[in-house]
């Protein structure tokens, strides 16, 4: 099903403790959210752009079913469980996060 609906986290992680942060992501973050009801499908991207502070970019992009999968997934309990873990974990002071969401305005190839 191809999706309809875009949600797009750019990021920047510490230097020097930021892997603390993609280790989480890529071990259980990602695919957790993946899995959450009308998600479709999730990359992950290194960039090669860094801040103004030389902390390295990353962007997440998950496909969805609907902007309506989306207000329940931000309804849900997930998000405020994903910012206990990072909590816990203590990774917010390692992470800086931009969000983005919309429609799919076009489509080209698969």
């Amino acid at each position: 099903m191809d999706e309809n609906t875009v949600y797009i986290v750019q990021f920047w992680v510490d230097p020097d403790e930021g892997h603390k942060v993609i280790d989480w992501l890529k071990r259980t973050h990602l695919a957790d959210v993946a899995g959450q009801p009308g998600f479709l499908w999730a990359r992950m991207f290194e960039l090669e752009q860094t801040d103004e502070d030389g902390w390295p970019a990353y962007m997440m992009t998950y496909g969805l079913e609907s902007r309506e999968a989306l207000d329940a997934y931000f309804e849900s309990d997930a998000p405020r469980r994903y910012a206990r873990e990072r909590s816990d974990l203590d990774l917010d002071r390692l992470i800086r996060a931009n969000r983005f969401f919309g429609k799919v305005a076009r489509r080209i190839g698969s």
